[in-house]
């Protein structure tokens, strides 16, 4: 277990369950986190973190494509699918509970998480496409080639398919997610492995990134910067990348010494997915 990234994870679920309180509590009139704009942002950590995960697992050992997608989707889709018969009970009952921002939700994208245009029961799982297709090009190079032809390889094809995107910016649905922009900080993650992999990382470089990455996001969160064409991979990506590769280049001084909620970060990381999915359940008319 990497604790610097187990705390990372927490932090992105944090991040996400904070901006869905202050939307919630925007809708009711209330100012309570009423200045605080930069929780979807947790969504691109948790996407840099992938990227960076999958390269760290497949390091480790080598697994077969088969082995590697049973892996995934069983640490995925078993609690996404409690959670959406959950939600498909209510909106049965009660269909205006659920998305009630408006959209037509999709029972068949829910269960199947392609993308359509169409809302999900758990919309949270929108992230979850993007995982599981990055997953799928990951392990498309897995037996073929070394990691580090891997990653090259696995980071041209999302590349390619963010520039066709730029490019001709499709707007039907399925070919729009097909070519995001967010796909680029899966990138991100892989090259956030390498570069800590090849450069060693003293504790006041890995803290300059830190406070980088929490300038860029303070400022983000007061003024908005990075209006351009790459969009939110800079506004957040990048933001998150230094923040991400600050904290994991603390891992040789995380891992040993004790600090106040520690523990608690570690089993709030453990528990991210978890608190991705379920909180939204909390918040049912707020989509």
């Amino acid at each position: 277990m990497i604790i610097s990234v187990q705390i990372l994870r927490a932090l992105a679920a944090l991040m996400v369950v904070m901006q869905h309180i202050a939307d919630k509590a925007e809708q009711y009139h209330s100012g309570a986190l009423s200045d605080y704009h930069i929780g979807y942002f947790g969504v691109d950590l948790f996407f840099i973190i992938s990227g960076y995960i999958m390269c760290h697992a497949t390091s480790q050992k080598r697994l077969s494509v088969r082995r590697f997608i049973a892996n995934r989707i069983k640490r995925i889709i078993p609690l996404y699918w409690i959670v959406t018969a959950a939600a498909l009970m209510v909106y049965l009952v009660a269909p205006s509970m659920v998305n009630s921002s408006g959209g037509e939700t999709s029972i068949f994208s829910s269960w199947t998480l392609i993308p359509t245009g169409k809302k999900l029961l758990v919309q949270n799982g929108w992230t979850l496409s993007y995982e599981f297709l990055f997953y799928l090009i990951f392990a498309g190079f897995l037996v073929v080639f070394s990691l580090k032809k891997q990653i090259i390889f696995s980071s041209i094809v999302l590349m390619a398919m963010v520039l066709v995107g730029l490019y001709f910016q499709p707007q039907q649905p399925t070919l729009k997610f097909l070519t995001d922009k967010l796909f680029a900080e899966f990138i991100l993650g892989m090259l956030a492995y390498i570069f800590l992999q090849r450069v060693p990382l003293s504790s006041v470089t890995s803290f300059l990134l830190l406070a980088a990455g929490m300038a860029l996001l303070l400022l983000q969160n007061h003024y908005g910067l990075y209006a351009s064409a790459a969009g939110r991979v800079l506004s957040g990506g990048v933001p998150m990348l230094l923040l991400f590769t600050g904290i994991v280049g603390l891992e040789p001084v995380i891992s040993k010494i004790a600090f106040p909620g520690k523990k608690s970060a570690i089993l709030l990381g453990n528990a991210s997915y978890s608190l991705y999915l379920i909180h939204p359940l909390r918040f049912l008319r707020l989509r």
